[in-house]
């Protein structure tokens, strides 16, 4: 049945994606449509979280919070297939890089790089990295149950050049790299909630008591990694810039946890000045700290 499923949606999504994206938008519209105005979907959840954040703000400021969020969330779905049948030179004026040479200073010095981002703006057009850096780079990904999507979503986020490893995985074979004198690149989307039994350090985030993951931290330490925030803007409907921010260049000298709160509050920095990009119907704060 999965697969009965995928190869129905695969067919209508490779004849869509021919079409020009401002004209592919339209289904964005009818999905923010469905999405908000119909179903409701994670209406609750995002509301909550918008409150929860921003108490300062009123319900207008709110609500146009939520639904410029929506017609995002709509956007993002379209954006997210549509490099199916596009070259990294058509894709290349929609996502700008804009200080790769930091990066590229960093493997000039044989150094690898852990780059840090939250599911803000579009984080699926990262698989263009390739295209800008020396490093070899590697995407950190949690397997879908469906195999036939996740093979999907995989080949579109490596059809660039961008090599991906499963996190169960991804310590292991980043320490091969490295044993191997390869200078790597891997990015993590920090900004997920950890199961509950896996939670080790909690920190204020959107005025909010907040579990945090360390992964990103820890393998750096561990293997000498730069860490890197990719600070993602939203210019317009279908383009993005991203810029490098350098968090630490040595992170075994830095303290417990100073490369994670740096992280997390350049994400809360970008969140906080243009809120409507980031994945407010995730339910980011389902654990709650006990006294």
């Amino acid at each position: 049945m999965q697969r009965i499923g995928f190869w129905i949606a695969y067919s209508l999504l490779w004849i869509s994606t021919w079409i020009p994206l401002g004209r592919l938008f339209v289904i964005g519209d009818l999905f923010y449509f469905v999405a908000y105005r119909l179903i409701g979907y994670r209406k609750d959840v995002v509301r909550k979280n918008l409150t929860a954040s921003f108490p300062g703000k009123d319900s207008d400021e709110l609500k146009a919070i939520e639904r410029k969020f929506y017609r995002h969330l709509g956007d993002s779905f379209v954006e997210w297939f549509y490099p199916l049948h596009r070259s990294a030179k058509e894709m290349k004026p929609r996502y700008i890089f804009k200080n790769p040479d930091l990066l590229n200073e960093l493997y000039d010095k044989g150094i690898s790089v852990a780059g840090v981002l939250g599911h803000y703006g579009n984080w699926e057009w990262l698989s263009l990295l390739p295209t800008e850096v020396k490093h070899k780079v590697w995407a950190i990904h949690k397997p879908l149950k469906n195999k036939y999507f996740n093979g999907l979503i995989n080949r579109l986020r490596s059809q660039y050049g961008v090599h991906m490893v499963t996190t169960q995985d991804s310590f292991r074979k980043l320490k091969t790299e490295k044993d191997l004198g390869e200078v790597t690149m891997t990015y993590f989307l920090a900004d997920q909630s950890p199961q509950k039994s896996k939670i080790k350090y909690w920190t204020s985030f959107l005025n909010q008591d907040t579990p945090v993951f360390l992964g990103a931290e820890q393998i750096a330490k561990k293997l000498d990694m730069a860490v890197v925030f990719f600070d993602i803007r939203k210019i317009k409907r279908g383009y993005y810039e991203v810029e490098f921010k350098l968090l630490e260049e040595h992170p075994k000298s830095s303290d417990q946890y100073c490369i994670t709160e740096a992280h997390v509050r350049c994400l809360e920095e970008r969140i906080v000045a243009e809120p409507e990009w980031w994945l407010w119907s995730h339910k980011r704060w389902k654990h709650k700290r006990k006294n």
